[in-house]
């Protein structure tokens, strides 16, 4: 992973977990899903750290969607663990091109965990 897409990963975690909220674009027929720059096989759904973030990217195929926040408890308990088992990749902090990190599911999970575990342990929570 790039080191772009590294800060971009780490943004993401550290918004969410301050926030308690993960974005996502959704219409009527369901959440905006692309294919995987890395295998067109597979599907990404990809994800913000704020309301702004994602409303940038609803556009052309994404402009009937809308930025829906998803509480980061749902995500991690329901979301996360879902998409693994669909064999989903999920991408976090895309940009206006649709170009951002794709993690597996399990592995954005237990970055968000750590990141909250580390926020009760220095008394933030």
């Amino acid at each position: 992973m790039s080191d772009d897409f590294v800060e971009r990963l780490h943004e993401f975690v550290r918004k969410v977990t301050e926030s308690g909220d993960v974005w996502g674009l959704e219409h009527e027929e369901g959440w905006a899903l692309a294919p995987s720059a890395d295998d067109e096989t597979v599907s990404v759904m990809p994800f913000w750290s704020d309301e702004a973030a994602a409303e940038v990217c609803a556009t052309d195929e994404w402009s009937n969607y809308r930025p829906s926040p998803i509480p980061l408890d749902d995500f991690l308990d329901d979301w996360l663990p879902g998409m693994a088992e669909d064999g989903y990749r999920v991408g976090v902090g895309w940009d206006v091109d649709l170009v951002g990190p794709e993690l597996d599911p399990i592995d954005l999970q237990a970055d968000l965990e750590d990141a909250l575990d580390r926020q009760i342990d220095d008394g933030d929570l």
